[in-house]
């Protein structure tokens, strides 16, 4: 069993002790969930309230938190602190052994580096480079001329296509496809006729991307992700979109075609971006909107079209007060047939 003290932990995290060094923590929980022995964390302010019925051991805390507990752990981020413990105390499956199954399909023009593991029925086509350290696991294709930096963790059933340069520790989740063609045709008078997209993909270094995600090659230029950039599940990066480093992109978001994410941009789940915009740096965009104009760095939008928060927020009080502006010229409509 995976055990520590609250001694040992505070030194793990960098944090200050207030509380009894000995206490042992055998697992983590939900602050609402917690028991005897366990460590929690409060991120967010709204789960302060459960602080009184916690059975914790010891609580995370920030470094100005005002309360008070039997064992507390102040810190400069909670959250990421909580996630250090998680990795401690409920570490992920290893990966596997380095060897190539006897099943796989590898062309012999193919580079392969050191250390690397090629799971079941995996296709490596000509010229690829996989470089050292790099896991595939079963069933994903690896499209020619492809490159593959090392410590890299392609999960089953992904799909990257031909001439997409993928950086190092790097982790691409089951059901991805990378470097599809993008979305250009033209039309004719009496068809539609399809525009070739001769780019390729780049996703730089420390990049994650999450279950059935599509990023489209670009037409000409290159489709980017750019350093450190987090992708959630079910999100569209049409052809020649530009994202940069340290950015989150939540859920069912969709980017459409040549626009621009500047670094440090947060786009919460179900945001669609018209194509040819630019997203200025720290900019956040909030869930469900739907933006069609350009964002100035650091601003925060919502709403459709997504427009300014503090301007979106009273235009949508205007439009609730509504009903009740029009119950109110109703009574000064009888009040004026009155004097009438």
């Amino acid at each position: 069993m995976i055990e520590f003290s609250l001694g040992q932990i505070s030194k793990i995290v960098d944090g200050i002790l207030e509380g009894n060094e000995s206490s042992i923590i055998t697992d983590l929980a939900e602050i609402q969930h917690a028991k005897e022995g366990h460590l929690t964390f409060l991120g967010n302010p709204k789960y302060r309230k459960y602080l009184s019925v916690t059975k914790a051991t010891a609580i995370l805390v920030p470094k100005d938190f005002s309360g008070s507990y039997k064992n507390l752990i102040r810190v400069e981020n909670p959250n990421l602190a909580f996630s250090l413990m998680i990795s401690r105390f409920r570490p992920g499956p290893p990966l596997p052994t380095p060897g190539i199954h006897k099943t796989a399909c590898i062309a012999e023009s193919a580079k392969l580096g050191r250390n690397i593991y090629i799971g079941p029925n995996v296709v490596i086509e000509d010229k690829a480079v996989i470089e050292n350290s790099v896991s595939i696991f079963a069933n994903s294709y690896i499209g020619a001329e492809t490159q593959i930096k090392s410590e890299t963790v392609i999960r089953p059933n992904v799909t990257i296509y031909h001439s997409c340069q993928i950086g190092s520790n790097v982790l691409i989740h089951s059901g991805v496809v990378v470097g599809s063609d993008g979305f250009g045709f033209v039309r004719t008078k009496k068809s539609i006729k399809k525009i070739p997209q001769a780019g390729c993909v780049v996703i730089e270094d420390d990049v994650e991307i999450g279950a059935n995600c599509s990023i489209d090659r670009g037409t000409l230029g290159d489709t980017v992700i750019s350093k450190g950039t987090k992708l959630d599940s079910l999100v569209q990066i049409a052809h020649n979109v530009k994202i940069g480093e340290y950015c989150f992109i939540a859920a069912q978001s969709g980017i459409a075609g040549s626009s621009t994410i500047e670094d440090g941009v947060t786009i919460a789940g179900q945001v669609g971006i018209a194509g040819h915009l630019k997203i200025g740096a720290g900019a956040i965009i909030a869930g469900q909107s739907g933006v069609t104009k350009d964002v100035p760095r650091g601003t925060i939008v919502f709403g459709y079209p997504a427009q300014e928060q503090n301007k979106a927020r009273r235009e949508i009080a205007s439009i609730r007060s509504i009903p009740d502006i029009k119950a109110k010229l109703k009574e000064i409509e009888k009040i004026i047939k009155r004097l009438k």
